[in-house]
């Protein structure tokens, strides 16, 4: 799965963060994102292959109740 800046993604407990960016370094992809804590937005960065193991992509579907 490829991971791209302004997608949002969700964590176990329902958290949202926003990817930053993903930059490729030494052979590694890096994806930085934050919170989406307005109060308190805190940065992050890992491997893109870490990342998609902690969150999963958000995906707002105005027809997904319907699915």
């Amino acid at each position: 799965m490829k991971v791209k800046p302004g997608s949002v993604w969700v964590s176990s407990d329902n958290a949202q963060f926003i990817v930053i960016d993903v930059v490729e370094v030494d052979g590694h992809t890096w994806v930085h994102y934050r919170n989406d804590n307005k109060a308190e937005p805190r940065e992050y960065s890992c491997y893109e292959e870490s990342f998609v193991l902690r969150f999963r992509e958000y995906v707002n579907n105005k027809y997904q109740h319907i699915l």
